[in-house]
């Protein structure tokens, strides 16, 4: 995750508007037969509020409309947020619930200028979501136009792809396996 942190330090280098918001999110699948997944919200507390180096980033556990749940973080410092993201996914992967973890979640605001070289600076954002699938290990960016599964921008992930893969993050290849995630509760 700190791949993320030098991706947003490139792009503020290059005088580019990078704007991470205060929350992130881990997607997973929910499966009683993985006790640390039935009381994340317990392990958590150990996680984020207790010893050295303890963070004490919100989290809020939900489940979405699509049947699976969220561990969302909420943090005013970026670093401590990824930090949490990365601490909390791999207590998941040490405690059994590596094949439950579907992706991370960050929300960032881009200045339109990075997304697209040929669009004057100061012409307004593109709020977008970067995605990290544990199963590619790697990331690609995410552009809703609506709530409705298929309303997206492909053209804007597309430039934005291009963009977080100059930047030095590993970037998924495949557009087709950017898989759009409809209903992010945060």
């Amino acid at each position: 995750m700190s791949s993320v942190s030098r991706m947003v330090a490139g792009f503020k280098r290059e005088g580019e508007a990078v704007s991470p918001r205060r929350n992130a999110g881990i997607v997973y699948r929910h499966d009683d037969d993985v006790p640390f997944l039935e009381s994340l919200a317990e392990h958590l507390d150990g996680i984020l509020y207790e010893g050295p180096g303890a963070t004490k980033t919100a989290y809020e556990i939900t489940d979405d409309d699509h049947g699976m749940r969220w561990a969302i973080l909420n943090d005013g410092n970026f670093e401590d947020l990824l930090s949490s993201i990365f601490t909390v996914s791999n207590a998941i992967k040490m405690n059994g619930g590596s094949p439950n973890l579907l992706a991370a979640v960050f929300q960032l605001d881009f200045a339109n200028h990075a997304v697209n070289p040929q669009v004057q600076m100061g012409t307004g954002f593109v709020n977008a979501y970067l995605i990290y699938r544990f199963d590619r290990d790697s990331y690609y960016p995410f552009v809703p136009t609506g709530d409705n599964p298929g309303e997206r921008d492909r053209e804007t992930e597309r430039m934005l792809g291009s963009s977080i893969r100059s930047a030095g993050l590993k970037t998924e290849n495949a557009m087709t396996e950017w898989l759009g995630l409809w209903g992010i509760p945060f």
